[in-house]
């Protein structure tokens, strides 16, 4: 018997676990210590699938407060959907992986400060690392590289019940303005096409306000999508022609990104039919790479890849299923 979907089928479910994947396989380069093809640009294909994560998410979130606009409901909306899966594989870190792989005395390790100190990865103040563990891995130290990215986005969030609690999101013009001058200004001001650094803090929140932008005029959107993914198109190809690449690219994704997500063609839509298993792979894909390399430093990047996709999807599955799915059906006591 299948699990009672918890939102509607579309391509969202989709999208969200290939740019999980993506990112697990940008990672698996450094975890395994192998050169990238030179055509390749590894760093920007695990930044492209979190740029994804930030417009899907931008969309979506702003839907939900656009359909409940209180912000207690919203808080707990974010908070059902971020921080149990969150704190699961912290503290499956902590008592299950640290105790198996630290070259310490348990002892040792349990009453070594950086053990607790890891505790704070609940507290979005992110840790990297517990003693002892993957201290001869081809990246040394790091349990779960991949945490980094969820203060940015819990940032957004707090931005947007911000604005929601200031009024802003009551008349949608006024927010489709307040996004469209944060564009504005990180394309002229902060892109990595003028100031040859990117500046992760500004850009992928980005890529959060186009989404949101979108969800803010979404019925004009759905009704012209594919004049608005053609569009999309061809102004990121003008800037790709003239050299801002970067620039290009927020103009291009976001609106091609939710034009496709909100379709509900017959094979991307099944993604998830056993459950949305994207946060869950994104969360557990890292420490099960590294748990791979370190038990069989061995393996070659093909055969490794193949057997840490395999276990993160299992890994992820499992986090829907018995932390994700059940705590986010206490959002009915919300309506």
């Amino acid at each position: 018997m299948k699990p009672q979907r918890l939102h509607q089928a579309n391509n969202f479910d989709a999208l969200r676990l290939a740019a999980a994947l993506a990112v697990l396989f940008s990672h698996q380069y450094p975890v395994t210590g192998t050169t990238p093809p030179e055509w390749m640009n590894v760093a920007m294909v695990g930044g492209v699938a979190v740029m994804a994560f930030f417009v899907i998410s931008g969309y979506l979130v702003t839907l939900s407060w656009f359909s409940q606009p209180r912000l207690w409901v919203f808080c707990a909306k974010r908070a059902l959907r971020i921080w149990p899966a969150l704190a699961a594989v912290v503290l499956l870190a902590i008592f299950v992986l640290g105790p198996s792989l630290t070259t310490l005395a348990l002892r040792d390790y349990f009453h070594h400060p950086m053990t607790w100190d890891y505790l704070h990865n609940m507290l979005l103040q992110i840790r990297w690392s517990l003693p002892g563990v993957f201290e001869n891995n081809a990246l040394p130290h790091t349990v779960n590289g991949s945490l980094w990215t969820i203060p940015m986005e819990v940032s957004c969030y707090a931005v947007l019940a911000a604005a929601g609690v200031l009024g802003l999101l009551r008349w949608r013009w006024v927010w489709a303005f307040c996004c469209l001058g944060y564009l504005l200004w990180f394309l002229t001001q902060m892109t990595m096409d003028l100031r040859g650094v990117m500046t992760h803090w500004w850009e992928f929140p980005a890529y959060f306000v186009f989404g949101s932008l979108i969800a803010t005029v979404s019925d004009w959107f759905l009704r012209y999508r594919l004049a608005c993914c053609a569009a999309a198109c061809v102004a990121g190809g003008l800037l790709w022609a003239c050299g801002f690449s970067y620039s290009a690219l927020l103009l291009f994704l976001p609106a091609v990104l939710v034009g496709v997500g909100t379709l509900s063609w017959p094979v991307l839509r099944q993604a998830g039919g056993w459950g949305d298993v994207s946060y869950g792979v994104y969360l557990y894909a890292f420490p099960v790479q590294q748990t791979v390399r370190y038990l069989w430093p061995e393996w070659g990047f093909a055969s490794s890849l193949a057997l840490v996709t395999v276990l993160t999807l299992l890994a992820g599955w499992l986090s829907w299923q018995l932390v994700e799915a059940p705590t986010l059906r206490l959002k009915r006591f919300l309506r």
